[in-house]
């Protein structure tokens, strides 16, 4: 609407403006914006109205008859402003997530997550055995994971409610990572600890800066040349009870 009223500006002059003040005022206000300065340049009202030239009069001659020329049809020009607000409205790119651009690994996530969710009977035969031929301690790491104010978890539905809200705020790393979290204890305080596996070597940033639970637990990195560690990485993945010598409450997996 603006750079139509400012076309009839530009032979409009001051005197007969006047008389509209709101609208000289939107005029104005709008054309001496940054963006619209950008392609309109520099704005000046008419001085005085222009003279409209008389076309001569000529004499009419009779048309010879022409064949119609074929013009190929051109797309009209888009209008400048409508142009720069295209421009100015393009989504940029999105940056990629740096683990994507880590050198391809043996072990392919979403692989190991099907076995996980398939494997019904001989848990420990074909899942487990499954999931260390899988494992690549070169693309990916393996985490575990302590509540650190264990005393505070009284209430059985309350602790189970807290680790399902982490694991709700964990979505964002739905594709760079797999975990178990485990509510140990037949009676209050109940124990949270956790089994995670991550893309890359060390617990991802974005991770880290985003999902705020994460200062909330003690993360001590698996040593898989440890087999003490390791068999606790395997009983952490089948839910194998009882766990550290206790009952497990409940059992939740990330994946």
């Amino acid at each position: 609407m603006a750079v139509n009223c400012f076309m009839d500006f530009q032979i409009m002059t001051k005197s007969f403006t006047s008389e509209f003040p709101h609208v000289e005022r939107y005029v104005w206000t709008m054309v001496n914006q940054p963006n619209f300065k950008k392609v309109l340049g520099e704005i000046k009202q008419a001085e005085s109205v222009p003279a409209v030239a008389k076309k001569p009069s000529q004499p009419t001659k009779p048309k010879a008859k022409e064949e119609p020329k074929k013009e190929a049809k051109k797309e009209a020009p888009k209008p400048q402003v409508e142009a720069l607000a295209e421009e100015e409205e393009a989504p940029k790119p999105k940056a990629k997530n740096p683990l994507d651009l880590l050198p391809p690994s043996k072990m392919v996530l979403d692989e190991w997550k099907r076995l996980y969710s398939n494997t019904k009977t001989n848990f420990r035969e074909v899942a487990i055995k499954g999931f260390w031929d899988m494992y690549d301690p070169e693309g990916y790491s393996l985490w575990f994971c302590d509540y650190k104010y264990n005393e505070e978890n009284t209430v059985s539905f309350v602790t189970m409610n807290k680790v399902g809200g982490f694991l709700q705020r964990m979505d964002l790393a739905r594709k760079y990572a797999f975990g178990k979290m485990l509510v140990i204890g037949s009676e209050p305080p109940f124990k949270v600890k956790g089994l995670w596996l991550f893309r890359g070597p060390e617990i991802p940033q974005f991770v880290l800066d985003e999902c705020y639970d994460m200062e909330l637990y003690e993360w001590t990195k698996v040593d898989i040349s440890d087999e003490a560690q390791k068999e606790r990485v395997s009983q952490m993945i089948e839910d194998f009870e009882p766990f550290e010598g206790e009952a497990l409450l409940d059992a939740k997996c990330f994946k």
